[in-house]
């Protein structure tokens, strides 16, 4: 179906981001312009790099595959994170912006000591190492099909990889960050064109028979074949509702406020103001995520299980085969799509490897540099042309030992959910830093030597958990009925979090001393304070709000929504008519909107509104 107006588009657009990439990036010659964009990105640019970012190639694949085979569920990946966001822009990144960091592994070490950076970095790039195979395995596996459709016989599941890999490497080694973040900008425009479009088209299919057709095809189907539900039962095998709302949400919480290739564009912000305006705008962005993606794999099931083809389509090639059969021929529709999957795919694979060349040379390679032999061998002094230099050549070995894990690690012809499994691997080694930042950023007695050995032991109790769950269950029959006969991955997250931060506490109270390190304290303000008071107020009024609807005590879900809705709305509103009061009279309506509380609090509403309204 893929003809050569495909390709034209296609071809196209990556001569675009490449140009792009190469323009914005050809003066960054000291460390600050290369690793952070000289700290000069716009609120857009943060915003749109985030989205970016965050919609790789394993959300675009991914979660259109988990919509085909779980449901609606796979929701609360994007609408759980919000809260997640809230945090980073209130409470982590003032702490982070006032020390004036490059790495949040330098957080790390200014509140605990050079170990606990150095496992940062450390953990930090082997995830980025597992993320990028990935996201370059799912990308090639994704495009096999257009290959063939535009006769391009020779390129297959090897040649894919290496293309992606290349490609993204080569902007991301001559531009730095600013390359990637004004590059991720246009690549979100595509993604959202490109995920709309195909929304679009598939639920109109007249298989579907539109938003209606779908509801209908929902309301008749049995339990076992709905996908538009939001919480799946505690004992679901992929997506439990106990799990969203404990395990997930410290995931959320490690992926957008401790985790590097994420935060580090909001350190690359003119100022604190637009980088929060940056995060607030890719909160809005996604909420709309699952409805290009997601409900967009709920709309195929139904399609093909007209069919009797549900069967014979695996999770991951959903999306190839959707194109395939949905997108009209000769209109360049086709070119457009491929244009936004090749998009997810650099906006993630460039971050990372900026993030990672980022982390080498701050940390390991300037440390190294102060030891004996690299004072003798590497200099004393670290000048910015050589930290640009050596961030450049790591980035070239890095890219290139992910290729090789893509290609030797992954199967082009897997049948699981890609998605979910990634997130469980990586889970594994995120939780016990998790931890060590939370006790860190909101108890001042935390201690060095109970960070580090947290840090350690939370992987060992990861990885032991589904084997001591297991032989537990066993005995306890009850167990299985609630949980299921697996742990699932969430529940496994959700215990190892609890586990590491009281580990955190108890540890600093054993091992302390009298006198702290003023360095050591993290320095809140009652600012701060109040508005983490009122983000949980707001939180916990519709949490209840929201138990009280799932134990089906009499209160509707749709009076609920708007209940929230309302109450969050006011409240924030209020506030931000508070603060415009300290402006004269004349400047209250620009006070207001330079404000960004009545922003948290709309995205708070939409937030609470969708999650009600699909429950």
């Amino acid at each position: 179906m893929f003809n050569y107006i495909d390709a034209v588009i296609f071809l196209s657009t990556l001569g675009l981001v490449l140009g792009v990439g190469f323009y914005v990036g050809r003066k960054e010659n000291s460390g600050e312009d290369y690793f952070l964009g000289g700290r000069s990105l716009p609120w857009w640019g943060v915003a749109g790099s985030l989205f970016g970012t965050n919609v790789s190639a394993n959300h675009i694949v991914g979660m259109l595959g988990i919509g085909y085979s779980v449901g609606f569920a796979q929701s609360n990946y994007m609408w759980g994170a919000i809260p997640a966001l809230l945090l980073l822009s209130y409470i982590f990144l003032p702490l982070y912006r006032r020390k004036k960091i490059f790495t949040l592994s330098q957080f790390l070490g200014n509140r605990y000591g050079e170990s606990s950076k150095l496992l940062y970095s450390g953990i930090l790039l082997v995830l980025i190492a597992i993320q990028l195979a990935a996201g370059l395995y799912i990308g090639s596996r994704s495009l096999l099909p257009f290959w063939k459709d535009l006769g391009w016989e020779n390129l297959g599941y090897v040649e894919g990889v290496l293309l992606l890999g290349i490609f993204s490497t080569v902007y991301t080694w001559f531009g730095g960050l600013k390359a990637v973040v004004y590059t991720d900008v246009i690549q979100s425009i595509l993604i959202l064109l490109a995920g709309i479009l195909l929304a679009y088209l598939t639920i109109q299919h007249p298989a579907v028979g539109g938003w209606e057709g779908l509801w209908a095809k929902e309301a008749i189907a049995a339990a076992s074949e709905k996908r538009m539900d939001l919480f799946l039962p505690s004992d679901h095998s992929s997506l439990p509702w106990t799990g969203a709302l404990t395990g997930l949400f410290f995931l959320h919480i490690f992926y957008w406020g401790t985790n590097q290739y994420v935060v580090q564009r909001t350190l690359g912000a003119k100022s604190l103001r637009e980088a929060r305006a940056g995060i607030l705008g890719d909160g809005f962005l996604t909420l709309i995520i699952p409805f290009f993606t997601v409900l967009t794999g709920v709309a195929a099931y139904h399609l093909w299980n007209q069919t009797n083809l549900v069967s014979k389509v695996d999770p991951d090639e959903a999306f190839s085969r959707l194109v395939s059969l949905v997108v009209p021929s000769g209109y360049g529709f086709g070119g457009l799509i491929l244009a936004g999957l090749l998009g997810a795919i650099f906006s993630s694979v460039d971050s990372m490897l900026n993030s990672a060349s980022t982390l080498f040379t701050v940390d390991f390679y300037t440390k190294a540099k102060q030891t004996h032999l690299g004072k003798k061998f590497l200099g004393e002094k670290l000048e910015d042309e050589e930290s640009v230099r050596v961030g450049r050549m790591f980035l070239l070995f890095f890219s290139a030992l992910t290729v090789f894990l893509a290609l030797f690690t992954y199967t082009p012809n897997s049948k699981g959910n890609f998605f979910l499994e990634i997130s469980g691997q990586s889970a594994h080694f995120t939780l016990g830093l998790l931890s060590v930042f939370l006790v860190g950023v909101f108890w001042k007695r935390s201690n060095s030597k109970a960070a580090w050995i947290t840090i350690l032991i939370c992987p060992i109790l990861s990885i032991s958990l589904p084997y001591l769950y297991s032989i537990l269950s066993s005995g306890i029959p009850e167990i299985h009925i609630m949980f299921g006969e697996k742990l699932n991955f969430l529940h496994r997250v959700f215990i190892v979090c609890i586990f590491g931060i009281f580990s955190q506490v108890l540890l600093s109270l054993i091992l302390s001393k009298n006198v702290y390190e003023q360095k050591a304290k993290p320095g809140f303000s009652v600012k701060i304070l109040a508005k983490t008071f009122s983000l949980a107020f707001v939180f916990l009024f519709s949490l209840g709000l929201f138990v009280y609807s799932r134990l089906g005590l009499g209160i509707n879900a749709k009076i609920c929504a708007w209940t929230s809705f309302a109450f969050s709305g006011l409240f924030f509103l209020g506030v931000s008519l508070q603060k415009a009061k300290r402006f004269p009279k004349k400047y209250r309506v620009r006070g207001f909107f330079r404000n960004d509380i009545w922003a948290a609090g709309l995205l708070i509403s939409a937030t609470l509104w969708l999650y009600f309204i699909f429950s």
